[in-house]
């Protein structure tokens, strides 16, 4: 049931769309989102239906203000260097971004990634006293290091290759 709600002759609906659309774009004006945490966070608020969201989603993905690929590349570009590739991988698909696109975009980056330099760097912070005399440590130090490792998301094989450094 529609009510008129002023002399421009707009509807209840049509309101409720105005004001998630400009709900939405406050939203993402000082940080981009993916289309999932967009749709989570006008659902968490309940002024909005299911219908009003899924409308404004589509607009915003029509003007380009919503681009999960974008936001993934972005997202890649950003924490290359500091996260391996299982833990940005993770983080996207906890985003709500397709794994397809992931591993789209990762084949598109896969020239720039290298995951013996992650390993590298977060040798060098947890252990740094180790990562200069790596030879001369015990072996359930080397244990400590490989789990810790294992645990960020770093393969076997780089592990090996960066403890032989």
């Amino acid at each position: 049931m529609s009510y008129i709600l002023d002399p421009k002759k707009i509807t209840s609906e049509e309101w409720l769309l105005k004001k998630c659309k400009e709900r939405s774009l406050y939203i993402i004006e000082n940080s981009s989102k993916t289309e999932k945490q967009l749709k989570d966070k006008l659902k968490n608020s309940k002024k909005y239906d299911d219908k009003t969201i899924d409308l404004t989603i589509e607009f915003l993905k029509q003007h380009n203000f919503l681009n999960d690929r974008e936001y993934a590349r972005r997202y890649i570009e950003l924490n290359i260097n500091s996260k391996s590739k299982k833990q940005i991988k993770f983080k996207l698909y906890e985003k709500g971004i397709n794994k397809n696109i992931i591993d789209e975009i990762f084949e598109e980056c896969e020239n720039i990634f290298d995951d013996k330099k992650v390993a590298k760097k977060f040798l060098l912070k947890k252990y740094p006293e180790y990562y200069e005399n790596i030879e001369n440590i015990s072996v359930d130090e080397k244990k400590k290091i490989y789990g810790f490792l294992a645990r960020k998301g770093i393969s076997y094989e780089t592990i090996s290759s960066v403890m032989k450094v």
